[in-house]
């Protein structure tokens, strides 16, 4: 893939469709969520309407649980009912807690940013 088509404006991000495993749409990204440290994306805010019936419209997952997949122009997640009803609740705070990320990423088996960072570097 040439490394131009690797970059996107973040603020094309939001609206983009999200795709389940077996490429059906689920839903959208709603808004990213950046550390403002490095820079990085870190998670993703999803929103899923009227999908799988749940309760709640939006949700925070991390962003390495997005796949980008050229040909829906879109992203691919695994992600699974259980596991976005069983997901913890965000509020303004949250994010400034590791131990919510923590069980965030456990809730959804994705590895942690910082323990994936402390590996490479």
């Amino acid at each position: 893939m040439n490394p131009e088509m690797t970059m996107l404006e973040t603020s094309k991000v939001p609206g983009t469709s999200v795709y389940g495993a077996s490429r059906e749409s689920i839903g959208e990204v709603d808004d990213l969520i950046v550390d403002t440290v490095s820079g990085k994306v870190r998670y993703a805010v999803l929103s899923f309407g009227g999908f799988l019936g749940l309760g709640k419209s939006s949700y925070v997952i991390p962003w390495t649980s997005l796949k980008w997949d050229q040909e829906l122009n879109g992203y691919v997640t695994g992600v699974t009912e259980e596991q976005l009803k069983s997901s913890p609740d965000l509020d303004p705070t949250s994010l400034r807690s590791r131990d919510f990320e923590q069980r965030l990423h456990t809730n959804y088996g994705a590895p942690s940013y910082w323990d994936l960072e402390t590996r490479t570097n």
